[in-house]
């Protein structure tokens, strides 16, 4: 079974021989590259060969296509640094108030600073591995992230809380266009998944996200359907308390965070979403090749199903992530089927 077919297989529940596995590695595919991530972010052939480059080191099943979660912000003209070996960052916010989004206009992805680069990284990655192994493309935030990425998440918050309700809405609108703007163009690449985090989910109440959340996911999911690309959701954070909400909407996979139990993440979002996680990511850098596989086992034990998970990282690898415990949990992964993990004591 070729590592394409075998996270296919994963995401519909189909009987697997083992666990697929591949992370979120932007930074830590950087440092074991010796990569510096100013050429990664800034040059989408750099972006490209580091990212195969680190997919062949560990035989991972698949790639994950990102650069960071400024790609908005440059896109619509926000003012971006480029650190020669860090991530990119902003020290200004592009809007103050919900109101200014008119000044905006959604960009054309494939000529917009920063969309283009990843784009074409993209179609690059599809090229050279797309016919066996999965590429998981990422399209920045989800529209209520993309309102907190804009004018900052303590001003967005505020607002939301406190300005006229349509003027959010009309705001939430613009973003959600921007985000199947770049979606589209995405899935144009060739790219198997696309996937958005919407990490500001995870900090309001399920009231609000009722209102606020969940209509302009459904929204921004239901205008990117139908295209023979999976759609994924990640939401950082302990996402109890949503998941049965995310469970009616019309995506392919959730990515649950390490706060999560992933049997408990199957319970509450149903049988018909494929799972992506969950170690934690603080362990896979501070602990032992040892403890890596151990713990990576013991989550595969405990989510006690044959089928419905890509295992990874409940977020993005840090950094300094040592090379051997990536190794150990891709080890845990190959070396015990799913059969064999729903029997270990």
């Amino acid at each position: 079974m070729v590592s394409l077919d075998r996270v296919k297989r994963a995401i519909h529940g189909q009987q697997l021989d083992r666990f697929p596995t591949f992370p979120i590695s932007i930074a830590s595919s950087c440092a074991l590259t010796g990569t510096p991530q100013g050429r990664y972010s800034l040059d989408s052939d750099v972006l490209a060969q580091t990212l195969l480059q680190v997919r062949e080191m560990f035989d991972f099943d698949g790639v994950y296509v990102s650069r960071d979660n400024w790609i908005y912000h440059e896109a619509l003209g926000g003012e971006l640094n480029f650190p020669e070996d860090d991530e990119p960052y902003s020290a200004k916010a592009l809007l103050q108030a919900p109101s200014e989004h008119t000044r905006l206009r959604v960009p054309e992805p494939n000529r917009a600073p920063g969309m283009r680069t990843v784009l074409a990284a993209a179609r690059q990655v599809v090229r050279a591995v797309g016919g066996e192994y999965y590429v998981q493309a990422n399209i920045d935030t989800g529209p209520f992230s993309l309102g907190a990425e804009l004018m900052g998440l303590e001003n967005f918050l505020i607002a939301v809380s406190t300005l006229d309700e349509a003027e959010v809405r009309s705001y939430l609108d613009f973003c959600t266009s921007v985000v199947v703007a770049y979606g589209e163009a995405m899935i144009e690449t060739g790219v198997h998944g696309i996937q958005y985090g919407d990490a500001c989910a995870s900090l309001v109440s399920p009231e609000m996200y009722r209102n606020l959340v969940l209509p302009y996911q459904a929204e921004s999911v239901a205008r990117l359907a139908g295209r023979d690309c999976d759609l994924w959701i990640h939401i950082c954070g302990n996402t109890e308390h949503l998941l049965p909400m995310v469970a009616d909407l019309p995506i392919d996979g959730f990515e649950v965070d390490a706060k999560v139990p992933l049997a408990t993440a199957r319970r509450l979002i149903g049988e018909s979403i494929g799972l992506k996680g969950n170690i934690d990511t603080s362990l896979l850098l501070q602990r032992s090749p040892d403890e890596v596989y151990e713990e990576t086992l013991r989550i595969l034990r405990d989510y006690g199903q044959e089928s419905g998970l890509v295992f990874s990282p409940g977020c993005g690898v840090p950094r300094m992530t040592p090379r051997a415990n990536l190794t150990a949990m891709v080890a845990a992964c190959r070396e015990h089927s799913p059969q064999a993990a729903n029997r270990m004591d």
